[in-house]
C-alpha cells in the first residue's frame, strides 16, 4: 500500500473524516462493520460482496456517479474493547479507513478516518481538476450518508440479498 504524502490532499490522494452519534448500542454498530459479508443488507450502495478469508472480502460498490469500485477490503486491526477497527483497502482506492466506536449518550459517537489514493484509470486523472474533486467528494459524502443511515437502524438489518457469497 502507497504512503500517503504529508502535504494537504492532492492529485488522487483523498482524507475524509466523519463524527457521527447514533441511537445504536456500540455493539451492534461494531458488528455490523467487522461483519463484510453483511454490508449490502445495512450498506445500499454496496452492490455486492465475495469473502475471500475471514479477513478480506472483495466488494462492489457505487454512490450517485455511475462509476463502480471494485475494492478488497482486510481487516488490518480490531480491538472490540476499545471499539477500533482499521481496515486496509486495495484495487480502484489504494489506502485505509479506521473507525472508533464508542459509547455516547443513547447510543454510540462513530468517527471514521478514511485515506485513500485513487487508483481507477481515469477517475485519478480527475481528481487532478478542482470541480471534479468536489463532485468526488460530494458522491463520497452520499455514500457515507447512507453508511449512517445504515448503521444507525435500530432494527436488525433486512435478509442479505443473493448477488454476495
Amino acid at each position: 500500500m502507497p504512503t500517503p504524502p504529508q502535504a494537504p490532499d492532492r492529485g488522487g490522494w483523498f482524507t475524509f473524516r466523519e463524527d457521527w452519534t447514533l441511537p445504536v448500542a456500540p455493539a451492534v454498530v461494531l458488528d455490523r462493520l467487522v461483519d463484510l459479508g453483511a454490508y449490502p443488507t445495512w450498506w445500499r450502495q454496496v452492490r455486492s460482496v465475495e469473502q475471500l478469508s475471514p479477513d478480506r472480502a472483495r466488494v462492489r460498490a457505487r454512490s450517485v456517479l455511475p462509476v463502480p469500485l471494485d475494492l478488497v477490503l482486510s481487516r488490518e486491526q480490531q480491538d472490540r474493547e476499545d471499539g477500533r477497527l482499521r481496515v486496509g483497502i486495495d484495487g480502484d482506492l489504494q489506502g485505509y479507513v479506521e473507525v472508533h466506536v464508542t459509547p455516547a449518550a443513547g447510543g454510540c459517537r462513530v468517527v471514521w478516518e478514511q485515506r485513500v489514493l485513487l487508483a481507477k484509470p481515469g477517475l485519478r486523472h480527475l481528481a487532478a481538476l478542482p470541480p471534479a474533486r468536489w463532485v468526488l467528494r460530494a458522491n463520497h459524502a452520499a455514500m457515507m450518508r447512507s453508511a449512517r443511515t445504515g448503521l444507525g437502524r435500530t432494527e436488525a438489518p433486512p435478509a442479505v440479498r443473493g448477488n454476495h457469497a
